[in-house]
């Protein structure tokens, strides 16, 4: 059914539950690639006569694939449309999968796995553009908490499957089935899909590296972005840790904190979905200042608990489920208004924003692993550092619109 549009062209319905789904499936392919795989390393490495370091490149090749490809998409779909980047990209996904199911050597598999990180980007590039196109504010927030929602089960779901799955095939296996996923979701975009950028939207005549200069000189969009990238970085940042100070801080076993890391990605998911009411009620600046400011009155209590006493198991993962579900509520009005706050050029401004994202995110990681891996503080240190920091954006923010 076609939907009334504004004169900027956007929809004025609510966003379609068939439509959140579509998004959710065409984003979590990423996901799924990247922890589907993860119980079968262990075999990659014997397969291929390798060290377990080496397998490991194959994820950061991923990685360094899904990074690289954000801007140009982005671009090429502010001129040519949605649809034809995100179709090219999802048939190199394809592709790449079924030549991960088939490599030979190490080497090989790396560049395979390299592709298909640039295969994936188009669906999460790409969908976020298609939200921005037909929405803006609450209504895209609530698509976007949908999408997050779906994303955010992938990564318990997939190692899980991936175990499971192992069990009746090899590792090759798994591609060729990433593989058939990318291919349902090329079809379902040729037959279902339509184009959410008509071509008179279309930035024909607008250099690459003249709309690129007019967002890194937006400071409203910088600041949301940044924002963006310090919510994605709480999570990774305790995921980075978690292992070391579960295990040897507390004592726990891998079955055991694996089971508390799920916990507090279930709070995450959870909360995010609350994000767009939240959202629509007090507006995107407070709500990120006021669980900025929980997160920090949180951090400050731990550090001086730790001082103190001994924190229990118990008192530190409540404040890892409490930051988790701070982030949640933040990562989607931070991305929403890093959007609004662009403008036209959709397309540019979420190859930015997940590029700029998972800058963020990687430099808080790697600090993470210089820290000292075993005692609470450095690590609530690090993410109350985080959310102080997003507390200084809002604040700058709202002094340069006189709030």
């Amino acid at each position: 059914m076609p939907h009334a549009t504004t004169p900027a062209g956007r929809t004025d319905s609510e966003p379609s539950l068939l439509l959140g789904i579509a998004f959710g499936f065409l984003s979590s392919l990423g996901p799924f690639a990247i922890d589907l795989y993860l119980p079968a390393m262990p075999g990659m490495a014997r397969a291929m006569a390798a060290d377990s370091g080496a397998v490991q490149r194959t994820l950061s090749a991923f990685f360094l694939g899904l990074a690289l490809a954000q801007i140009p998409l982005g671009t090429l779909g502010d001129r040519y449309g949605r649809r034809r980047p995100l179709i090219g990209g999802l048939a190199l996904f394809a592709i790449a999968s079924i030549a991960c199911a088939l490599a030979t050597s190490l080497p090989m598999l790396v560049a395979c796995r390299f592709l298909q990180g640039m295969g994936a980007c188009a669906g999460t590039a790409s969908v976020r553009a298609m939200i921005r196109d037909r929405h803006s504010g609450h209504r895209a927030a609530q698509l976007m908490a949908f999408t997050f929602l779906i994303i955010g089960i992938s990564p318990v779901l997939a190692p899980l499957a991936g175990s499971y799955l192992l069990q009746i095939m090899a590792w090759r296996g798994l591609f060729a089935l990433l593989a058939g996923g990318g291919v349902i979701a090329l079809v379902a975009v040729l037959l279902f899909l339509p184009e959410s950028l008509p071509p008179e939207r279309r930035l024909h005549q607008l250099p690459m590296l003249e709309s690129y200069r007019r967002l890194l000189t937006a400071p409203a969009f910088l600041g949301w972005t940044m924002v963006a990238g310090l919510a994605t970085t709480i999570p990774f940042a305790f995921v980075t840790a978690a292992p070391f100070l579960y295990t040897q801080g507390f004592g726990l076993t891998a079955h055991h904190y694996s089971l508390l890391l799920a916990l507090n990605a279930a709070t995450s998911i959870i909360a995010t979905q609350f994000a767009p009411a939240l959202m629509r009620r007090l507006g995107g600046r407070r709500l990120v200042s006021i669980a900025a400011a929980i997160a920090i009155v949180a951090t400050a209590l731990l550090a001086l608990t730790t001082v103190a006493l001994a924190v229990s198991i118990g008192a530190f993962q409540f404040y890892a489920m409490l930051l988790f579900a701070l982030a949640g509520l933040i990562l989607t009005p931070a991305a929403i208004s890093a959007l609004d706050a662009a403008g036209g050029g959709a397309g540019s401004a979420t190859g930015l924003l997940g590029t700029l994202q998972l800058a963020i995110t990687a430099l808080a990681s790697g600090a993470v692993s210089l820290l000292p891996s075993m005692t609470v503080l450095p690590l609530a240190g690090l993410l109350g550092g985080s959310f102080t920091l997003m507390a200084v954006v809002m604040l700058a923010l709202g002094e340069r619109r006189g709030i």
